[in-house]
């Protein structure tokens, strides 16, 4: 079946103002037969002052880790033949190895700086991973069936045959603006995911940016079908439309990524 896609990321309101850079990622990979999107927020408060970093890695390995484990095993129908939650929980741990792999490269060859030394002493000392601590969505599909892992907050949404839902699980704990984290000592109890066998018609992932602009879920349903839909040449216009949502809404950086089968 083929597919496309595409990942657009844009800074928010407030870090505009401020003059931080976007701390969130977004990436689609597409090849014949699988289709793979990841969307990472760096989380912003001062601890976490490599959280840019940090996103940019959580998107780039998850996007790895799915294609290595389609690969190995054929399909996402095998991958999750026997026991979905297992194999959910070894593609999530193989991403937070990397992951912490990929921080401690990124110390070696770029050691703190003395203002990032100094926050860090401020804090008490901050353990590498909270300094590039972000949240991950991944989602993945092929002819097979569809599979979605999350930590933290943000939204996925899946359309098929005219009707869009959530699919992933709800995480009560994610209250106001406290989130689950990749950097959590205990990040691999607190992802959650999903497998459906079977078609789609698309799928879209973004950072809480995003639905905290809108007024309700349904509201952010009737956009991603929209989204979805958009032709090539209309992707600068979603980039504006995204800044100007965040200016008047959430402030906040917002991404998004998209799977649908091919238009």
């Amino acid at each position: 079946m083929p597919f496309s896609g595409f990942a657009v990321s844009v800074k928010g309101a407030s870090h505009e103002k401020s003059g931080l850079p976007c701390q969130d990622s977004a990436r689609v990979y597409v090849r014949d037969g699988l289709a793979v999107a990841a969307v990472s927020d760096g989380h912003g408060s001062e601890k976490h002052f490599r959280s840019a970093s940090g996103s940019e890695m959580a998107a780039r390995i998850a996007i790895r880790s799915m294609t290595d484990f389609c690969e190995r095993n054929g399909s996402l129908a095998a991958i999750f033949a026997d026991d979905p939650g297992e194999a959910a929980r070894r593609i999530a741990a193989n991403i937070i190895c990397g992951w912490n792999d990929e921080i401690a490269a990124h110390l070696r060859f770029s050691p703190l700086t003395e203002q990032e030394r100094g926050l860090s002493e401020r804090h008490g000392g901050i353990a590498p991973e909270v300094i590039y601590g972000a949240t991950l969505i991944l989602a993945a599909a092929d002819e097979n069936g569809v599979f979605g892992l999350q930590i933290g907050d943000g939204s996925f949404t899946l359309e098929h045959g005219g009707t869009a839902v959530f699919p992933m699980p709800e995480d009560e704990r994610l209250l106001g603006n406290l989130t689950t984290s990749l950097c959590d000592c205990d990040a691999i109890n607190s992802f959650r995911s999903f497998y459906r066998p079977g078609g789609f018609d698309s799928m879209m992932i973004s950072s809480d940016g995003l639905i905290n602009s809108f007024v309700s879920r349904e509201d952010l349903l009737s956009f991603s079908r929209r989204t979805a839909a958009l032709p090539p040449e209309e992707l600068p216009a979603l980039e504006e439309h995204l800044k100007q949502r965040s200016r008047s809404g959430s402030r906040d950086d917002i991404s998004v990524a998209v799977i649908r089968t091919s238009i």
